[in-house]
């Protein structure tokens, strides 16, 4: 099953699992650690609700509440080890990581007008764009988006990097690259466009 950024809470509020005891819960995160993603979609399933109501408390926002959820199940899929259950259950965890989450991107967003670069593109090619679906979604469609990521040539690779992962509008790029605004711009435009060709021929996004 591949998963929207913005589908993905709303499929865990329907089909929301039970909470798992402390030794399940252990013996998940042991699995995580194993890089099993089955175990982190039993956790996502358990606790995304949950996070997600703080994360929309202090933003107010339902599409940038719902990145701050899978943005704080990407840590703990990235450094698993960083999660210690001698000092505490992993929903407190979560809720220390996406407010520090949330908090961060609030004042950020305060400090200047948002300019999304990517929040026209398809779903599930922005999904894929984004680690901590790639690892939760179907590993064929995530892995043709991460194929087609590596064959990019290294200029709209970064540019794709610098827009999605590290929040930079196309001007900010332009300042960090030394390029012109428009040279940006295209760069931009063309990594895209191959990367929903990539999803086209994988028969995922319709023609």
């Amino acid at each position: 099953m591949v998963l929207s950024p913005v589908g993905c809470v709303k499929t865990v509020l329907k089909d929301r699992k039970p909470v798992p005891g402390n030794a399940e819960e252990r013996a998940l995160i042991e699995r995580i650690r194993n890089q099993d993603a089955d175990a982190l979609m039993i956790l996502y399933r358990t606790h995304a609700p949950r996070v997600f109501s703080l994360s929309y408390r202090i933003l107010r926002d339902r599409s940038a509440a719902e990145e701050v959820v899978q943005d704080a199940f990407w840590r703990l899929w990235q450094r698993p080890e960083s999660f210690d259950p001698e000092r505490g259950v992993l929903i407190a965890w979560l809720y220390a990581v996406s407010r520090n989450l949330a908090l961060d991107r609030k004042r950020r967003e305060n400090r200047r007008p948002c300019e999304n670069v990517i929040h026209g593109m398809d779903g599930q090619v922005r999904g894929a764009l984004s680690p901590e679906m790639a690892a939760m979604s179907d590993p064929l469609v995530a892995g043709a988006i991460r194929e087609a990521i590596n064959t990019l040539p290294s200029d709209q690779k970064r540019v794709i990097e610098l827009a999605y992962f590290d929040g930079l509008t196309q001007t900010e790029i332009a300042s960090q690259q030394g390029a012109a605004l428009g040279t940006i711009k295209t760069r931009l435009r063309l990594g895209l466009s191959k990367l929903r060709e990539a999803m086209r021929n994988h028969g995922t996004v319709k023609r």
